[in-house]
């Protein structure tokens, strides 16, 4: 696990374009194609909008699936894919955006390509969990190999759908975020030796090639 530190939260965004840039392109040479997982929320967008103008990432070859979703239409201002669709997945080739459907379908749908993500760029939140993933919550203990339907987030809205634990272990890279002061409690927790059930945010640890990037001491 490698850790990115900056006050400057630009030079992370841009730092982690980088780091996306040189995965992208070492999987590329051993496969035809990338799968890419993301999350929603206001952490992302710096990312996201660098991503937009990114000429060095083959987007034709960049399969984008979401790690995370509400239940409602992607034109709504909940929708996690609408984020990513408003800025970089508008270089994709409209057949390499998946935005979600249900979770059968959506878990065909990735075997069209393959059995896991190949890239996760998650957003720990302030009580550490990722994606849907909610510390001491059916959703971290659900053992299913893809997908997790969730429907009593602790967070609103109540119903969602999240990558399984077994799918963030199975990913070749993740990066995760820790940005601002609301997530410095998160930070610490995820430093501390523990379970990923208190703080589904360690599950990264556990991840081949993982990194991450931080404002906070």
């Amino acid at each position: 696990m490698i850790t990115i530190s900056s006050q400057d939260i630009k030079e992370l965004n841009k730092k982690a374009v980088d780091i996306l840039v040189d995965n992208i392109s070492g999987l590329l040479e051993k496969q035809e194609h990338v799968i890419f997982g993301v999350v929603g929320g206001s952490s992302m967008s710096g990312i996201f909008n660098l991503l937009k103008h990114e000429k060095r990432i083959p987007w034709e070859k960049i399969h984008v699936f979401m790690a995370d979703e509400r239940f409602v239409l992607i034109t709504n201002e909940e929708s996690n894919f609408r984020l990513a669709n408003e800025t970089f997945v508008q270089n994709l080739p409209k057949e390499n955006a998946h935005p979600f459907t249900d979770i059968a379908e959506y878990e065909t749908e990735l075997k069209k390509y393959g059995d896991s993500y190949d890239i996760l760029l998650l957003s720990a939140g302030e009580d550490g969990h990722i994606a849907s993933l909610f510390p001491n919550h059916t959703s971290i203990n659900d053992d299913s190999d893809h997908f997790v339907m969730v429907k009593n987030s602790p967070k609103p809205p109540p119903e969602r759908m999240s990558i399984s634990r077994k799918m963030v272990l199975n990913s070749k890279t993740a990066l995760i975020l820790f940005l601002g002061e609301g997530k410095k409690h998160a930070y610490q927790r995820f430093l501390e030796q523990g379970d990923v059930y208190s703080c589904p945010a360690r599950l990264v640890k556990s991840v081949e090639n993982s990194y991450v990037f931080t404002n906070l001491r």
